[in-house]
């Protein structure tokens, strides 16, 4: 017997609508539908998660699919939307799931992003052993089926690998980058680095509590005052860039450290 999914009443019926849409859409290609993020890790909390999904596909996306599924979205924004839910959604085909390789590509959407095709970065490793362990089956197959086990060497150096692809990203343009022009932007940014240091120092996945209580009994004191005004600004919007210099500095000694 199939085990029904479980998942917080809240992230309910946003779930229960991407799944119809994408199957309708996807038709004979679709195979699996997949919770990672914090509804697999733990740590869900409405106010501020995301639901974040693995859709994987038996072809790569086709351009008829592509319109489908970029209208689906379209009807049902990632942000916005009636279900006060942010959302991530990945589509990965088979092949491209079963293990990571330089110059795959998938299709993504989520909140702040338009649906398009992408490059897949290093964080794919460890999103790939979060659906594989500890992902909650919708529908499809047992994960394990379809992608090849995650060694912890592998998780070790992808989080250093995301931790530098990072540092480049917000770096490489003119600074500061809008994206991280609230503080809820910027902890977002802090949590995200103490999770991939993490990875990086135990060669496991955690989620974002974990990982923060974990680098404050174990990172430099400097670093202390940081990471707690972090979790006192989650959910703050305001435009505020005052912590974006501290954040970088942050950023680039964690991607220096796991270099």
């Amino acid at each position: 017997m199939t085990a029904v999914a479980t998942y917080p009443a809240e992230a309910a019926p946003l779930i229960e609508a991407l799944l119809d849409g994408v199957r309708e859409a996807l038709g004979d290609n679709f195979v699996g539908f997949y919770l990672c993020g914090s509804l697999a890790l733990g740590g869900f909390d409405p106010e501020t998660s995301d639901v974040d999904v693995l859709v994987v596909t038996g072809k790569p996306v086709s351009d008829a699919e592509f319109v489908a599924l970029k209208a689906l979205h379209e009807r049902l924004p990632a942000e916005g939307n009636d279900f006060s839910l942010g959302y991530d959604v990945y589509y990965i085909d088979r092949g491209t799931v079963r293990r990571f390789a330089e110059g795959q590509r998938h299709v993504k959407v989520g909140t702040g992003e338009p649906f398009s095709w992408r490059q897949n970065r290093p964080n794919w490793v460890l999103e790939r052993w979060t659906v594989r362990e500890r992902g909650v089956t919708v529908a499809g197959p047992d994960p394990k089926t379809l992608i090849d086990p995650v060694s912890p060497g592998d998780l070790r150096s992808a989080a250093g690998a995301e931790l530098r692809a990072r540092w480049q990203h917000w770096t490489a343009g003119s600074w500061p980058r809008e994206e991280l022009a609230h503080p809820g932007a910027q902890a977002f940014e802090i949590e995200t680095v103490c999770r991939a240091l993490f990875t990086a120092e135990t060669g496991e996945v955690s989620s974002k509590r974990t990982a923060i209580e974990w680098a404050l009994a174990s990172l430099p004191g400097r670093w202390g005052d940081l990471i707690e005004w972090s979790q006192a600004h989650t959910r703050d919007l305001t435009r505020d860039e005052g912590k974006i210099p501290d954040v970088l500095e942050f950023l680039g000694w964690a991607a220096e450290k796991t270099a």
